[in-house]
């Protein structure tokens, strides 16, 4: 169909500003704008008049208000996250019969603060950019801030899950980090064994950690029908440390092969500290599936879109199979940006127990040459 998409049937979505939204890469809908996870709990809202509408225009191939990412991207001739995403891991259905929750209730402690993440995502991160003396403002145009869920509103919210548990048939945790989060394992604890054993979960997780206080990832393995960890993952050694800080990639590693059964995927987030080196990232993670698809957009001083006219040529050459990553390399670049992209990495750096300019060296290395030839 020519504006379809699974998400708006399958997937509830809420992000760490209290929105909901019909999906991680969706922008406001003036419609569905009133609802959010402090005032209305998720089944209300996915069921509700406007969400139906919503759901009816993409039927009869109208585009819908809040979808234009994937619109932009396919009138540029660019496959959309609609088309090679939800299109794929969900089966086309004109009713809501079973449904994925993806809701950022439970959180937002992580104890990573890596410099590409949105700081309403990661506790660490705000801590950290505020002793960097940089403001959010200073590096990206968005302006959410995380909001917290009263107690009061998550057990609501809880519980309203648990009323329609049986139309759930996968949860996608993410957080902050998932596994450090005492929410989490306490709502996964309330859901009964007869419906546990027909949920699939799947974590956005730093693999940091595997057990956390009386908890562990292999109670969940037990419980639930499958388990499938995403594991963030942007490098590896000095520059994984950099990049993810203050990671302990010995940890990292060791609890790497220690979930190997239940790891899905090492999905590499592609910026500008990074693009030099996806094969050797890949071959350096070759035991498992390492992905490609994550981009860094927004903060855009980061994005390789504002790299060098030259290397941008040389990179979508090099990996011209990435379809994602081309798109991004196609933009047009921002003047100015690229410099405030490595003015802030040397900001942050003040914070960071690592010299960034000898462990960045090669890139900036490569980068300033492609200037002076």
């Amino acid at each position: 169909m020519k504006t379809y998409c699974s998400a708006p049937f399958r997937q509830i979505y809420a992000d760490n500003a209290s929105r909901y939204r019909l999906c991680c890469h969706a922008s406001k809908n003036n419609d569905l704008a009133k609802y959010n996870t402090n005032n209305t709990a998720p089944f209300k809202y996915f069921l509700s008049e406007e969400m139906e509408d919503v759901r009816n225009k993409l039927l009869s191939g109208e585009r819908v208000q809040g979808c234009e990412p994937c619109y932009k991207l396919e009138d540029r001739g660019f496959k959309s996250w609609r088309q090679w995403k939800y299109n794929k891991i969900y089966p086309m259905t004109a009713n809501v019969e079973k449904v994925s929750l993806k809701l950022r209730i439970l959180g937002s402690y992580c104890n990573l603060g890596c410099y590409m993440c949105h700081p309403y995502n990661s506790s660490t991160r705000r801590v950290e950019l505020a002793k960097s003396d940089i403001k959010l403002t200073d590096f990206t145009k968005v302006q959410e801030k995380q909001v917290n869920i009263s107690t009061k509103r998550y057990d609501e919210t809880v519980q309203d899950i648990l009323d329609n548990i049986e139309l759930v048939d996968h949860m996608h945790i993410t957080g902050g980090e998932p596994l450090l989060l005492p929410r989490m394992y306490q709502m996964m604890e309330r859901i009964p064994d007869e419906h546990a054993k027909n949920i699939q979960l799947s974590f956005d997780t730093n693999l940091t950690e595997l057990e956390f206080k009386e908890w562990n990832i292999w109670q969940l393995v037990d419980r639930f029908k499958k388990i499938a960890l995403g594991v963030s993952c942007d490098h590896f050694g000095d520059k994984l440390s950099w990049i993810r800080y203050p990671i302990d990639i010995h940890q990292f590693e060791k609890n790497l092969q220690t979930a190997k059964s239940i790891v899905a995927n090492v999905n590499v987030t592609v910026s500008l500290l990074n693009i030099n080196e996806l094969d050797e990232i890949r071959d350096y993670y070759k035991d498992f599936n390492v992905t490609f698809t994550g981009i860094v957009d927004n903060p855009k001083i980061l994005s390789i879109r504002n790299l060098p006219q030259k290397l941008k040529n040389e990179y979508k050459e090099k990996y011209k199979n990435y379809e994602m990553l081309i798109q991004e390399l196609d933009k047009a670049v921002i003047p100015g940006e690229l410099e405030r992209g490595f003015e802030y990495c040397k900001k942050l750096n003040t914070q960071r127990n690592i010299n960034f300019d000898h462990v960045f060296k090669d890139l900036l290395d490569k980068i300033q040459n492609t200037f002076t030839l």
